[in-house]
């Protein structure tokens, strides 16, 4: 029987001896005594190197405490978080120094700009509460204890559970705690589903064909405008003729060959008149082609909504 508290008391110690004998724990411990003998000659710009890295080496009450040393006069804030590193260490560790790191950060706060987040008594204990402060998530130890030190100016404070959520904006100014109360609401309420268009910029990929089977147009319908134009030239001419003939062409009485300069010029009129409806005819025919087989841009819409907490959004086309 008497072997129990034997073997309980050899199990006890041995995660104390195994940490003894490692090299990271000698490490940390080397440089830890090191920066202490730094801070006792006023050293403090050469200690916290050796500080912050005994702390990658081993986690240390001590090595936080020592932070806080010489953090407290310039850096009121990064002090205050050394020390509450160090209470929640200690309180891990069941270390006497709990008190004297809790007690230390306290009369620190007067200098700082303090949160108090005040968190409804069936939200503290619950599995996947988060607590975030511009984005960065808050160790339950430090929310917990009451209030935040942040630095002075305006924040972003959220606090969230798997179904319920909340966030506001609070300034924190120096020298005072401003408090905030996270009303949580659902959020996983249905809600109808909504559709509405996609304000986007839209493309559309026949967009140049059209235009060039609308330029081709306007070239037709020009093209046919000069061909009446020279039809007209060609009847008037054909007027004057027959005219000057004695009232008809067939039976003209002039002399002959006067009337030769005339009937060419009537012709080449006519041609061109000819010329220009087969070109207009050709354009505006190949300009409503171009434009009826374009390609036409695809209408978009979005579907968006909730169901069960969950956004749901979606495009059709």
């Amino acid at each position: 029987m008497r072997l129990r508290p034997i073997i309980a008391s050899v199990v006890f110690l041995f995660p104390a001896m195994a940490r003894a004998d490692s090299p990271d724990h000698d490490k940390a411990v080397a440089l830890f005594d090191e920066a202490r003998k730094l801070i006792d000659e006023n050293q403090c710009d050469t200690a916290v190197p050796k500080l912050e890295t005994s702390l990658r080496y081993e986690p240390s009450v001590g090595a936080r405490l020592s932070l806080a040393d010489c953090l407290e006069s310039h850096d009121p804030l990064g002090a205050w978080t050394q020390l509450r590193e160090a209470q929640r260490l200690a309180y891990l560790k069941h270390d006497d120094r709990t008190k004297i790191a809790q007690d230390r950060a306290t009369a620190l706060e007067a200098k700082l700009a303090m949160v108090h987040v005040a968190l409804p008594a069936d939200v503290v204990r619950q599995p996947g509460l988060e607590v975030r402060v511009d984005g960065t998530l808050i160790d339950s130890f430090f929310y917990e204890s009451g209030t935040i030190a942040l630095k002075a100016g305006p924040h972003v404070v959220e606090v969230a559970l798997p179904n319920r959520r909340w966030s506001q904006q609070v300034v924190a100014q120096l020298g005072a705690t401003t408090s905030v109360n996270a009303q949580l609401v659902q959020t996983n309420a249905s809600a109808p589903v909504t559709v509405r268009p996609i304000e986007t910029p839209s493309h559309d990929p026949g967009g140049a064909q059209r235009g060039i089977g609308i330029l081709l147009g306007g070239v037709g319908l020009a093209a046919l405008g000069v061909g009446g134009i020279f039809g007209g030239a060609a009847l008037a001419k054909k007027g004057d003729i027959d005219a000057a003939c004695g009232g008809s062409a067939q039976t003209c009485t002039a002399a002959p060959g006067s009337m030769d300069a005339g009937r060419s010029e009537q012709q080449n009129y006519a041609r061109l008149s000819t010329l220009g409806f087969v070109v207009g005819g050709v354009a505006v025919a190949a300009g409503v082609v171009l434009y009826l087989t374009a390609p036409h841009a695809k209408t978009s819409v979005a579907v968006t909504g909730s169901l069960g907490g969950v956004s749901l959004v979606g495009r059709f086309q």
